[in-house]
């Protein structure tokens, strides 16, 4: 039986109208062949069951919320794509994304991770992404991950996400990644709308978020110095080609 081109993986709590919107949206994705995960962690529901919505192709699976990460391993644990997609419950696939394009996008990239544009909720276009110098190495989480698509064979290439982080998972996977050699395409195409008010804006969370941070950045910190380094080594040797070039201009000809 041929793999899915994707899967879509949604987590989701005590929140069905948000999650009613995003299955909305991903909708014309499942016609298109998409695989759609949902892991559910409300309270007062049935643990551990599995169950088919109005028949639509989104599967969903109940159990008991044991964090974000938790929820997040679990959905890649069923995930049968060869491209995976987390987009939570209440964030959407964006109107402007057809399945189409879309596939034929994934079919064509040579990387292992594509980037597109997310749109906060009541917004009319993307966010921009950061300047390109800022955006590697990664100092700061960036990457939107519910704009960002992966190949799973990166997630069994380079594990699910460190169940140590609650918030900055993400971050410090791409970290993990990134410096394993993985490849991302950065587009400002529009890929998702974004539901505010998650646990990482949350103001409550915010010494949290910075500790979990400052801890990946510890721990991954070889591959970001590396990175730095040669990109410091690249600029010296274009600048000191500049300087030789542009001397061999000013010398004066012998005639």
């Amino acid at each position: 039986m041929t793999a899915p081109w994707l899967t879509l993986i949604t987590i989701t709590k005590d929140d069905p109208a948000g999650l009613t919107r995003t299955m909305a949206s991903a909708a014309p994705l499942r016609a298109a062949g998409a695989q759609h995960l949902v892991i559910d962690g409300s309270a007062g529901r049935e643990r551990s069951t599995r169950e088919d919505t109005n028949n639509d192709g989104c599967a969903i699976f109940v159990r008991p919320a044991q964090g974000i990460t938790d929820a997040f391993n679990a959905g890649l644990a069923l995930a049968e794509g060869e491209w995976v997609w987390f987009l939570n419950g209440g964030d959407q696939v964006d109107a402007r994304l057809t399945p189409e394009f879309l596939s034929a996008l994934l079919a064509s990239s040579r990387a292992g991770v594509i980037i597109g544009g997310i749109t906060y909720a009541g917004e009319g276009e993307p966010r921009p992404h950061p300047p390109g110098a800022l955006q590697w190495p990664s100092l700061r989480p960036w990457i939107p991950h519910p704009a960002a698509l992966v190949r799973r064979r990166l997630f069994e290439q380079f594990g699910g996400f460190d169940e140590r982080y609650a918030i900055v998972m993400d971050y410090e996977w791409w970290l993990k990644a990134f410096s394993g050699g993985a490849r991302a395409d950065v587009l400002s195409i529009p890929f998702a709308v974004f539901a505010p008010g998650g646990v990482s804006q949350q103001l409550e969370a915010r010494a949290q978020l910075v500790g979990e941070r400052d801890d990946a950045v510890r721990r991954h910190q070889s591959y970001l110095w590396r990175t730095w380094v040669a990109a410091g080594g690249r600029l010296a040797r274009a600048w000191l080609s500049a300087q030789f070039a542009r001397r061999l201009g000013s010398a004066p000809r012998r005639t």
